[in-house]
């Protein structure tokens, strides 16, 4: 069995607030893949967390050790009641492992709410969830690291 991998996604948000000079955005809860193991990368492996349940599923050749969680944000500081526009990309589908050589994963099927509605403290919640995939290029070198992957949050209303 292959050491344990911590699977995260930074997220870099594009917010445009052309209404209002003090809106903002807080990660609650950064989207994480958990903590797997990849058994054997003779075949394409995936790690999801599921936005409707949050729930984390695997395909293949992985197993889940700890599971991951969805990402979690705030909007504030917005008019009450309005309308919210949502869209997710990925920056660089490649995760990095702080420079130790390793097998990377990619970032795919990146999810989010398409829109959303202020309450009326002008504040909303939205959640992000994704998949990675594994290159099921038959290299199981695999490290015991953090991974992580850069994606963006266009926010607009």
């Amino acid at each position: 069995m292959k050491p344990n991998k911590k699977l995260s996604a930074i997220v870099f948000l594009f917010c445009v607030f052309s209404k209002s000079l003090f809106a903002g955005v807080l990660a609650v809860n950064e989207l994480s893949f958990g903590t797997v193991v990849v058994t054997d990368n003779s075949v394409v492996s995936t790690v999801s967390i599921d936005l409707l349940s949050g729930n984390t599923f695997v395909t293949n050749k992985m197993l889940v050790l700890v599971p991951g969680q969805l990402g979690e944000f705030l909007l504030y500081g917005l008019p009450p009641y309005t309308s919210v526009n949502l869209s997710a990309n990925v920056i660089t589908p490649q995760t990095t492992s702080g420079g130790v050589p390793s097998e990377q994963f990619t970032l795919g099927n990146l999810t989010v709410e398409p829109s959303l509605t202020i309450d009326e403290n002008g504040e909303g919640i939205f959640f992000v969830g994704g998949t990675l995939s594994t290159s099921g290029n038959g290299n199981n070198n695999y490290a015991d690291l953090e991974f992580t992957v850069r994606h963006n949050i266009v926010i607009s209303y």
